[in-house]
């Protein structure tokens, strides 16, 4: 449609009847509830009106306001031109003087016309409809109308795009004949054997590789075996007990030629066993990603998936292929050999496939751009070394060097890589393997092995290294993996708790009966129980580093301090551990706050335990005590001071009576400094008034709770 030309066609005017009709209706305010808002809004019977008439094919609708027609106005807020034939429309904004493309629902319109009705006569609603062909007229048809073409428009627009991708996927050969059979004996690794409960043992089940009746032992449902007659790992599971179930998804690859080169074809897979019928399972193999890739292995991506929230089908992705991980799968290998004669010449591909089973084949290929040491390894044999690196985002051959030889540039020699390769060596083997020529030793390839398979690497062992060879390490550990049922890896951490236990305990860690323990978990659990905890044990020792005096000073002063009547008795700590105890039990701050060691370690105030003589073991109150007996603190369980502690007032003051006979002049100098700090301490605590933010106390001025609290040997004396 020609602009100029629709502007030069007759002016459509609002006839006598519609001037008459806008004339007389009067707005209403209404209320519009919507949930809890209200809205007033105004409302016509007609709040646009619409006059039409075809002129040189093209139908051409005039659109008036309401509000404009009551005052005499008559001149249309929009003029749309439509050429039917063309699939054409466009609408001239009058007052803006401009060419709008829009839908009519899309018009600037004001707000009272989306609440009032439209008008247009009979003859102009049968005019639209008839031109139009739409089953409505009016204002409702041309909207249709609007809403086909827009439609139309959009499948144009989308064609355009998907058709460069359809002519892609042309390119992509048929499935090989043996797909399916060799994705349902490779591509899925979840074996089962089914069998049927008996009182004295099954002797046959179902085994579904084998895909046959097969021999079992003493099977266990959901436990892990092997087929006795195909060797492969299975799960068993009871007909009785296992229900209908899927297995998870797994990957598969599929790699052919194409026109442009080569597509790797991503595929994931599902068994689902339905009950009672376990040996005919559904199988579903979905094709997921298509990859397809040039002669200098750039690639290009699709994925299967919902196009414009329309329907399924190849969609290109906007994100650079490669990188993708966690896509293991197994790899179709009767296409590799043609691949790679061309395609696949210079990425090792096909070696890394024959040696490492699974493969993350995109993001391989993409990381063989930017890492040629890939092809190196991979046609040196050394696929689960390439496997490892991905898995460890490259930082496994980080610092690898780019010399021709390829043993110096991982930082072995020859004869290592040999071993190596023969032992399917990844990360942690390469590992060992360095760590052993630093030592210019030969470790055995099946303690490497283990080691490597623990994910267990050489500067893990250095605590143990201090009392063993790294060959008694590993018998040590095996042995007790073993008898513990647990990961080797994690029986280190158990060991060196042991250690630190033992020391604390004051247990000679030196000797080999002690450092070597024949039932670890056991020696680690009796210690455990002895000092409290492994992570007793260990806060103990931070203390200990920060404080090496704490212990000594205790045994200083245990005679000066120790107290007993037929009732109450004060026990002084024997060891850190014994402090950290009190606290956890009790559930005070004692154990967590460094403040209480410091104080002993400068022999400011000591923690004293209040006990019943009955029951010298079970922590009732701790106190806080200056070197003259004064004592600042007394809390039992949960921080507080109960009502209980009124009778034992009485022995507290009774025992700082005693202690004063006890007392030296060097005593006496420490209390006068430690009342001194008391007394500023009070004092910063009221300046800075800091409160009391937990417990039943909440509220109050800490240094007014602190000084309740306090008992003073004067106050004891006079009592």
């Amino acid at each position: 449609m020609i602009k100029k030309e629709l502007r030069k066609l007759r002016k459509l005017y609002p006839t006598k009847t519609m001037m008459q009709k806008a004339g007389m209706d009067v707005p209403v305010l209404i209320t519009r509830k919507s949930g809890w808002r209200r809205e007033d809004i105004y409302r016509y019977k007609y709040g646009i009106y619409m006059r039409c008439q075809i002129l040189s094919s093209i139908l051409k609708v005039a659109f008036f306001l309401a509000e404009s027609m009551r005052l005499g106005g008559k001149a249309p807020v929009y003029e749309l031109f439509i050429n039917k034939e063309a699939g054409e429309f466009m609408t001239w904004d009058v007052r803006r003087e401009k060419w709008r493309k829009a839908k009519v629902d899309m018009l600037d319109w004001p707000e009272y016309t989306w609440h009032s009705g439209r008008y247009i006569n009979p003859e102009g609603y049968r005019s639209i409809k008839k031109h139009l062909g739409t089953k409505n007229g009016g204002y409702k048809g041309i909207l249709e109308w609007q809403q086909q073409v827009r439609k139309e428009e959009l499948k144009e627009r989308y064609r355009r795009e998907t058709e460069p991708w359809d002519m892609k996927m042309d390119q992509v050969p048929p499935l090989p004949k043996d797909w399916e059979h060799w994705v349902d004996k490779t591509g899925f690794t979840q074996n089962y054997i089914f069998y049927d409960y008996q009182r004295k043992g099954a002797k046959e089940g179902y085994c579904t590789w084998c895909e046959k009746p097969v021999p079992v032992r003493d099977p266990r449902h959901n436990r892990y075996g092997k087929c006795r007659r195909c060797g492969r790992k299975i799960q068993y599971k009871a007909r009785g007990k296992a229900g209908s179930f899927y297995t998870s998804g797994e990957y598969v690859y599929l790699l052919q030629r194409c026109e442009d080169g080569a597509v790797v074809r991503l595929f994931r897979c599902w068994r689902h066993y339905q009950k009672p019928d376990y040996e005919n399972p559904g199988r579903l193999c979905s094709e997921v990603r298509r990859i397809f890739l040039d002669d200098n292995l750039r690639g290009e991506t699709y994925f299967w998936g919902l196009y414009k929230n329309d329907h399924e089908r190849w969609i290109k992705s906007g994100w650079p292929w490669g990188g993708s991980g966690g896509r293991k799968g197994a790899v179709y290998k009767r296409t590799l050999p043609s691949l790679t004669k061309k395609e696949l010449k210079r990425t090792g591909l096909t070696e890394l496939v024959s040696c490492a089973g699974k493969v993350d084949v995109e993001n391989y290929l993409y990381e063989c751009r930017r890492r040629p040491e890939y092809e190196r390894l991979s046609k040196a044999g050394l696929g689960h070394l390439v496997i490892d690196n991905m898995d460890d985002y490259g930082s496994t051959l980080d610092g690898m060097g780019d010399c021709r030889d390829l043993a110096k540039s991982l930082g072995i020699d020859k004869a290592r890589m040999k071993r190596l390769r023969e032992n399917k060596g990844g990360r942690g083997f390469l590992e060992w393997l360095r760590y052993e020529k630093t030592l210019d030793t030969i470790f055995p390839d099946d303690m490497v092995q283990y080691f490597s398979e623990q994910e267990i690497g050489p500067d893990e062992l250095e605590g143990m290294k201090k009392r063993m060879s790294e060959k008694k390490i590993y018998n040590y550990l095996k042995r007790q993996s073993t008898l513990s049922g647990r990961k080797a890896k994690g029986l280190i951490g158990t060991w060196e708790d042991y250690i630190h236990m033992a020391k604390r305990l004051g247990m000679d860690v030196t000797t080999e009966l002690i450092y070597r323990p024949k039932d670890l978990k056991k020696a680690h659990d009796e210690a455990a129980a002895i000092s409290g905890g492994a992570d007793v044990t260990k806060r103990a020792g931070e203390i200990e580093e920060k404080f090496p005096d704490i212990e000594r000073i205790y045994e200083e002063i245990r005679e000066k301090y120790q107290y007993q009547e037929k009732k109450y008795s004060i026990i002084i700590p024997k060891r850190i551990e014994d402090i950290i105890l009190e606290g956890k039990i009790l559930g005070h701050c004692l154990h967590g706050s460094d403040r209480y060691f410091e104080r002993i370690h400068i022999r400011e105030s000591y923690i004293v335990f209040l006990r019943f003589t009955e029951e010298p073991g079970k922590p009732y109150y701790t106190l806080e005590i200056e070197p003259d007996g004064t004592a600042r603190q007394k809390r039992t369980v949960g921080d507080n001071q109960n009502a209980d502690f009124e009778e034992a007032k009485k022995f507290i003051r009774r025992w700082q009576q005693e202690v004063q006979k006890r007392l030296t002049k060097e005593d006496k100098e420490l209390a006068g400094i430690s009342r001194s700090l008391r007394i500023e301490e009070f004092k910063e605590l009221r300046e800075e008034k800091k409160k009391v933010w937990h417990g039943k106390l909440a509220g109050k001025f800490l240094a007014d709770v602190l000084e309740a609290d306090l008992m003073e040997v004067e106050a004891a004396a006079a009592g």
